[in-house]
């Protein structure tokens, strides 16, 4: 067979996994965050070092917004991509439906 087929369950098991793994990243972000500025964390004496890491943490957490955004795309595209797919297919069969009652006289 030539061609290409498109398996919509797979295509929608790889958004709902896509979104799965995207939810986290929110937790993730937020329990880097929680502990910069606790002195049971860093001590007195690690509070320099704290303020570097919250430099080198907000950086990260504007890369994490920044991926969440692009996977929420990705996510909206990979549902667009089953409705398109699958409004085809509906389109296709029908198309076939309706030559095969031409094709026996308008018999269904």
């Amino acid at each position: 067979m030539t061609g290409f087929n498109v398996d919509l369950q797979a295509l929608d098991v790889h958004r709902r996994e896509l979104q799965a793994l995207l939810s986290g990243l929110p937790d993730a972000k937020a329990s880097g965050a929680d502990n910069l500025w606790n002195f049971e964390a860093w001590g007195v004496a690690g509070q320099p070092f704290a303020a570097l890491m919250g430099n080198w943490t907000g950086d990260a957490s504007e890369y994490v917004d920044a991926v969440k955004e692009a996977g929420d795309v990705l996510i909206q595209r990979f549902a667009d991509m089953c409705k398109t797919y699958a409004d085809q297919e509906e389109s296709a069969a029908e198309m076939f439906r309706k030559l095969r009652e031409g094709l026996d006289g308008g018999q269904p």
